[in-house]
């Protein structure tokens, strides 16, 4: 069939360890499952985007605006084809201790007609052979059965003890109404013996990053792994050893006083919350589980329908549930920041289906999202910062300990991230940074936004601002004395792994601008004004170099021509509010002269089609380095956009140019053309060709309408040599596929070249680095902070929609300042884990506590037009650093612990 709209062909995954084959399909809204009483299209009201490369809104602003259907929660079963027309609701009873046995649940505060339909509890696992837990032994994996087990105390807030399925809304409206915070609904019994429950260990991997340029050590260097995978004994060796030098050396300088510890006097451990991404739209969902055709069916706003989609299937491998597909209909997420990236609400919404009457509807309220979904975890840290006394950085030392709570999820690669970031942006030499993340009761830790970059940098920043008190530095200076790139020996710098940095990070530039800014420069006239007013006043400055991207990345794009000429792009990505479908829906214009009039994400059948393959070292025509990343919201700008841009220039080459020559009664190189006002022009060639009649033009000759690529990168891009219709070209991709139906592409031969650099053991090599100035008044009287003025310099590369990068920072400032003032999710019986947390306690920024933001986006460097940089988490990393100092200079007291409330600035006030 043809992919006219984002679903039309199911292709097949191997189920990890099951041998049984299922069909996994991804589609994005609107799509074919749509039933044919809705719209096939949003409509996106007068044109989006009709200059080239420019959007007079967001591609989707017009559906959100006006209420149309793209979430999740706004779907009914009656909406899609096929699908019963009455749904069944689904209720979770979860437990809000774990300090106690469970012993069971009951109902009997229920009506006759408000009874559930279907009960899913453990005995209804069993009784069709589901597995009660991903693993033989949860427990001693790191894990936890998927519903509470009688006898035993909960394995975490918020485990479920079982799933109510109802009628229909109104009987679980009626019903819930007798259920939610009826603390008779779960029985307890007697207190858990406290020695009975496995103390908190580490998810796997835990991380150490050692740099010591004394012995020549480092991790790119000299990391090795045996047959097993595992560390060589003469890696750990030398490892040990570099981190006793380090200890030695800085023993030695202290003892002779030639180095000393920054903030020495004040506490050396920092302790941050839990913390909830607090998006619009809590999670929701819907499923339909038909068992005469083995199918299952969801509907779901998600950053990870891959993953959702396997995992769904591998919950009944064995079972007497047979599953012979899983399709995911993939909405907008309404937010993610992280809290949506291999959420664990899909696998309970998919685990109930096969128990309900029908569909199956499930609608977390806000409780419910403050008790079970994925949070920033709390983190406690120390780090300790050694400088002589010109003001150089000699020594670091960090250690990250992160709650992970009671699943693995991505909280491991958070620390891991937390450790690489514990440098910033500054050059030093010798570093001993170690993170780890534990299996606690506690709630879920997941990947907000930062993935451990924040944590990090309220660490380094708010001790380089310590240390330049003590030498009587500005904090200008003294970081302008450490920057990366500094060292002529190590060209741009090193990172903390010893990998070097591969590009231009404009750290000076970036300092440069904020203390030019009149904010800093008139600081002391305005701090006089305030204290007139008798308010304290403070004006803190912090940088940040967050990295984005992964140690190696892989990323799908797809460019189709439909049949009334306008393009569609195509892609794996997520749009999870942070602007990219936006982004991405440009993207064709680099090489096709056009936007994307529409865009499908969260699609993955035509790229799975491909049937492409990731390897360290490709060979076959299917072979590529990585297959598909993450979906990120940092890697739209750089990776993703890369990915559809390609697209576009393959369609170029393979179909737009040679329908051209046959215009122009002339062979031009690519190199030679140009879009100008909507034509395609020709050096020494007075013939501007229309959109239109190039379109027309290659429908006549049956040339490909659609084109697919793939790219992988780690330091930079793999390319190949392909031989298109308009010649042989050499592109930053590793796999071209066109065609006439995005489901049915024939690949391009190629000739495949590693790249120059192979960053696969840096970690990471891109990086987006930021800075922030942020004033702030104090009011003694009753400890308020009023934040006035923040400034926000961002080395962002080429800006590829302004108007998002301006909005991606606003953002960015207002979670930022909520993260150190206000927001705060406590472990235990009294926090979001025993289920009666919402708004009236969690306290996110709101409009008033909003200030004047000034945003300088630093134009690319060397005028490099191509670079774009991820900086969705980079904008957000400086603000609780530098908000951190600003206090300190307001109130003369140096806060290790968020959030920083009145009653706490009134305390070191008075």
């Amino acid at each position: 069939m043809a992919f006219d709209i984002p679903v039309t062909r199911r292709t097949f995954l191997k189920v990890m360890g099951s041998g049984a084959v299922v069909a996994i399909s991804i589609s994005s809204l609107p799509a074919a499952v749509l039933n044919s009483s809705m719209q096939t299209e949003p409509d996106n009201g007068p044109p989006w985007a009709p200059e080239p490369g420019k959007a007079r809104w967001r591609i989707d602003g017009i559906p959100k605006v006006t209420g149309q259907k793209i979430y999740a929660r706004d779907f009914k079963a009656r909406d899609f084809v096929g699908w019963p027309q009455q749904e069944n609701w689904l209720y979770a009873l979860r437990c809000n201790r774990v300090d106690r046995v469970y012993e069971g649940f009951d109902l009997s505060m229920l009506p006759r007609d408000l009874q559930p339909v279907a009960i899913v509890d453990n005995d209804a696992l069993l009784s069709r052979q589901i597995a009660l837990a991903p693993e033989s032994d949860p427990i001693a994996s790191q894990d936890i059965y998927w519903l509470a087990r009688k006898g035993y105390p909960a394995d975490c807030f918020g485990q479920p003890a079982a799933m109510l399925i109802f009628a229909n809304f109104d009987v679980y409206r009626r019903a819930r109404k007798l259920l939610e915070f009826n603390d008779s609904t779960i029985r307890y019994g007697a207190i858990a013996d406290p020695s009975g429950r496995a103390k908190p260990v580490a998810f796997t991997p835990t991380t150490t990053y050692v740099r010591d340029d004394d012995t020549n050590f480092n991790y790119v260097k000299d990391y090795q792994t045996g047959s097993n995978g595992k560390p060589t004994p003469e890696y750990l060796q030398a490892l040990e050893e570099a981190r006793a030098n380090i200890d030695a050396t800085i023993q030695r300088n202290a003892e002779q006083g030639t180095w000393f510890k920054a903030g020495a006097s004040n506490r050396q451990d920092f302790l941050t919350p839990a913390i909830d991404p607090m998006f619009m739209e809590p999670e929701a969902g819907l499923a339909w589980y038909d068992a005469a055709s083995g199918d299952l069916r969801l509907v779901l706003g998600t950053q990870s329908a891959s993953e959702d989609a396997s995992s769904a299937a591998s919950l009944f491998e064995k079972s007497k549930v047979t599953i012979n597909s899983v399709h995911i209909v993939a909405c907008y997420p309404g937010g993610g920041f992280g809290g949506r990236d291999r959420s664990y609400f899909p696998l309970y919404l998919a685990l109930a289906a096969p128990f309900a009457k029908g569909a199956l509807r499930w609608q977390q309220s806000r409780y419910e999202q403050f008790q079970v979904g994925l949070k920033r975890c709390e983190t406690q840290f120390t780090e300790s910062l050694w400088f002589d006394r010109q003001g150089k950085i000699q020594a670091l030392k960090c250690d990250f300990t992160m709650n992970g709570g009671g699943k693995k999820n991505l909280s491991p690669y958070v620390a891991q991230l937390a450790a690489l970031s514990a440098m910033s942006c500054y050059e030093i030499t010798r570093a001993n940074a170690t993170a780890e993340s534990l299996y606690t009761p506690e709630v879920f830790g997941g990947s907000q936004r930062g993935f451990g970059g924040p944590q990090a940098f309220i660490a380094i920043e708010t001790l380089m601002d310590e240390a330049a008190v003590e030498l009587g530095m500005s904090p200008f200076a003294i970081r302008r004395n450490n920057l990366l790139g500094n060292a002529p020996s190590v060209g741009r710098g090193r990172a903390i792994t010893g990998a070097p940095i591969l590009f231009d990070l404009q750290l000076g530039t970036v300092l440069d601008r904020l203390e030019a800014h009149p904010l800093w420069q008139e600081r002391d006239k305005t701090r006089a004004e305030r204290e007139a007013q008798g308010l304290k006043y403070g004006i803190g400055l912090a940088m940040a170099n967050e990295a984005f991207g992964t140690s190696g990345d892989g990323m799908y794009g797809m460019v189709q021509l439909m049949p009334d000429g306008s393009l569609r792009v195509i892609t794996t990505y997520t749009d999870m509010g942070n602007g990219a479908a936006t982004t991405l829906g440009l993207a064709p214009s680099e090489y096709l002269g056009q936007n994307a009039q529409t865009i499908a994400m969260s699609v993955f059948e035509p790229f799975q089609a491909l049937g492409l393959n990731g390897t360290a070292n490709p060979q076959k025509p299917t072979d590529v380095r990585y297959t598909s990343g993450s979906s990120s919201a940092c890697l739209g700008a750089f990776h993703q956009y890369h990915a559809v841009k390609g697209a576009g220039q393959a369609l170029l080459l393979q179909s737009v140019l040679p329908a051209a020559w046959t215009l122009w009664h002339a062979n031009v190189k690519p190199a030679d053309v140009k879009w100008m006002n909507g034509a395609l022009t020709a050096r020494g060639i007075d013939k501007p060709l229309l959109w239109s009649d190039l379109v027309e033009r290659m429908r006549s000759m049956n040339l490909p309408t659609v084109a697919a690529v793939h790219a992988s990168y780690a330091g930079s891009f793999w390319t190949g040599t392909y031989p298109f219709t308009s010649g042989p070209a050499d592109i930053e991709y590793d796999y071209v596929a066109v065609g006439m139906n995005p489901d049915s592409l024939t690949p391009l031969q190629r000739d495949l070249h590693q790249p120059v650099i192979d960053g696969a053991k840096f970690q990471r090599t891109t990086y987006a680095p930021s800075a922030a100035l942020i004033a702030l008044a104090v009011d003694p009287a009753n400890g308020r902070v009023k934040v006035e003025h923040v400034v926000s310099s961002v080395s962002v590369g080429r800006q590829l929609c302004p108007e998002l990068v301006e909005g991606q920072s606003q953002g960015a400032v207002a979670m930022g300042i909520g993260n150190v003032l206000t927001e705060t999710c406590p472990l235990g019986n009294e926090g979001p884990g025993g289920g009666r947390w919402n708004l009236d306690r969690y306290q996110v920024s709101r409009l008033p506590d909003i200030p004047v933001q000034t945003l300088i986006a630093l134009p690319p460097p060397n005028g490099d037009p191509s670079n774009a940089r991820g900086i969705a988490e980079a904008v957000m990393c400086p603000i609780a650093p530098a908000l951190l100092n600003a206090l300190a200079m307001a109130t003369g007291h140096r806060f290790r612990e968020t959030p920083v409330t009145p009653e706490q600035i009134r305390g070191v006030l008075q």
